[in-house]
């Protein structure tokens, strides 16, 4: 009886661990160390807290002028709605945030980038605390929150802030999902991928890196046996319905843009153009990770001896969410062109797989010592650019000054000032995105709704979209541009010249913009816009 008895006992104790097993097949992933070392933590916070207020006190200080991309997204942020000419909403939704409470300075527009990079280096954490323990966590976040893509996007708000915090949203509350299988977690990662959907398109990488773990890993493979995975998924689609309904109310012109930023040259493949694209993503990419840590990573994904490094379920992951973007991206450059920031999304499982390696060795590591001090280099040096370049004697101008792009345009917008007050009445008219976006952000009053008209059909721009001169009333008004006055005449019945202003930003780089007074299109103009 005492044997029957133990014998059940025995078989009872079995089944509750195969129950147990059963009901959690993902345990492999997670490290048993996942209790939170508070004196790291707080030690990563403080680090997160500093850098913070540094990027804020640096973007104010110094000051950093807008990028016309800023500018451009600020009058997008003047009219909400579920999508502009080139991006989902997202961008111009946190800056209508943060200048409602702020106002439109500069630093006030840029303020959600250095907030949402530094809450997702916290999650980047908090990832790496789940999977490999605490030294693994605060290296990856400490890795992400100073490689150079996010210390110089930083000081600029771009769709990439919104879409790399949201894209680390997901990715938690994806890997407490797969922890606890609790609804709270599924829902919170199919919002926060809903939400990435509505910040980039891009986002839509991360569910693929997914189902590549659910099709190549044993593991992964019951992910898709889960129904609340399948709903997570709906709920991101759901979130994105409003802005496939905007685009389908405008010809879905967001993605007919992507499409032809993206597409090949009309020159045709040439292998030798291709490789030399490819030549230089690679090196954009090492510089946008940073050099130490990129080597890193590439050297241990091509180890041939395996047997000494076998692969951890949470490698085969984070391999899995950082191959796919990275290789999409990457073949985009091999048949046409890719921006270095494109592929920034794969950076996040870089990071946790950067600190998953190095934490073997800890904070003694040379690859961790000269990636953080590469690092941290890089982005002493950009955000000190003017301070450096005057200590080693070296004159900047329009080939080393990475700044460039944002000089002197607020005093080219003062230089014309006096013209536009005598002619307040009249709406503004333009034939650049940038020329517009900057002027209007720098003239008093702020111009956000110019009309525009660039001669052709083709639509290219959200002014274009949104206020095209040939959809608007066409009486007297104000271009200001660099026409020349004969291309002004071939357009328009009345021209009349009234201010031209230089402004020499270096020795070898100049502004000028024109202005004009000018009335009525002619009919063979407006034939040819529409």
């Amino acid at each position: 009886m005492a044997s029957q008895t133990l014998s059940n006992r025995n078989e009872s104790n079995s089944t509750a661990s195969n129950s147990a097993a059963k009901a959690n097949p993902y345990e492999v992933l997670f490290t048993e160390q996942q209790q939170l070392n508070s004196s790291l933590f707080l030690a990563f916070m403080a680090a997160v807290g500093l850098s913070l207020c540094y990027r804020i006190w640096i973007t104010a200080a110094t000051p950093i002028p807008l990028f016309f991309d800023e500018a451009y997204y600020l009058s997008w942020a003047q009219h909400l709605d579920w999508g502009y000419y080139s991006k989902p909403p997202m961008v111009a939704w946190l800056i209508a945030l943060t200048t409602e409470f702020l106002g439109n300075a500069a630093w006030a527009v840029k303020l959600a980038a250095p907030v949402l990079y530094s809450m997702a280096a916290i999650l980047i954490y908090l990832c790496g605390l789940r999977l490999t323990g605490n030294v693994a966590g605060m290296m990856s976040g400490l890795i992400f929150l100073f490689m150079p893509l996010v210390a110089f996007n930083s000081l600029f708000i771009t769709t990439d802030a919104p879409l790399l915090f949201f894209w680390s949203l997901s990715t938690y509350a994806f890997l407490r999902a797969l922890e606890s299988d609790a609804w709270i977690w599924w829902l919170l990662a199919g919002l926060a991928g809903g939400f990435g959907l509505l910040s980039k398109y891009t986002f839509v990488l991360l569910p693929t890196g997914f189902l590549l773990w659910a099709c190549f890993s044993p593991l992964g493979r019951k992910l898709l046996q889960n129904p609340k995975f399948w709903l997570a998924c709906t709920l991101a689609a759901l979130c994105l319905m409003p802005n496939l309904y905007w685009n389908y109310q405008h010809q879905f012109i967001s993605f007919q843009h992507t499409a032809e930023i993206s597409k090949q040259a009309d020159s045709g493949f040439n292998p030798l153009a291709a490789l030399l694209r490819t030549g230089e993503f690679i090196l954009g990419q090492a510089l946008v990770f940073g050099p130490v840590f990129f080597v890193l990573i590439s050297a241990y994904l091509f180890k041939k001896n395996q047997k000494s490094h076998a692969t951890s379920a949470a490698e085969r992951l984070l391999w899995s969410l950082f191959l796919p973007c990275f290789l999409v991206i990457g073949i985009q450059a091999l048949s046409a062109r890719a921006n270095v920031n494109w592929a920034a999304p794969s950076y996040i499982a870089a990071s946790l797989l950067a600190g998953l390696i190095l934490s073997k060795r800890g904070f003694v590591s040379r690859w961790w010592r000269w990636g953080m001090a590469v690092n941290l280099l890089l982005m002493l040096s950009f955000y000190h650019f003017a301070a450096v370049t005057d200590t080693l004697g070296i004159e900047r101008k329009k080939g080393n000054d990475p700044f460039k792009r944002v000089l002197g345009w607020d005093e080219l917008a003062q230089s014309i000032q006096a013209v536009i007050d005598q002619n307040a009445e009249l709406p503004i008219l333009g034939n650049s995105r940038k020329e517009l976006s900057y002027l209007g952000y720098y003239l008093k009053p702020q111009h956000f709704e110019p009309r525009y008209f660039d001669g052709g059909a083709h639509i290219d721009n959200h002014y274009e979209l949104k206020y095209a001169l040939t959809q608007q009333d066409q009486g007297e008004l104000l271009y200001i541009g660099n026409w020349p006055q004969a291309r002004l005449e071939s357009y328009f019945e009345k021209v009349e010249f009234l201010s031209q202003q230089t402004i020499q930003v270096y020795g070898n780089f100049s502004r000028t913009i024109s202005v004009y007074r000018v009335q009525q299109l002619k009919p063979e103009a407006q034939w040819t816009a529409e």
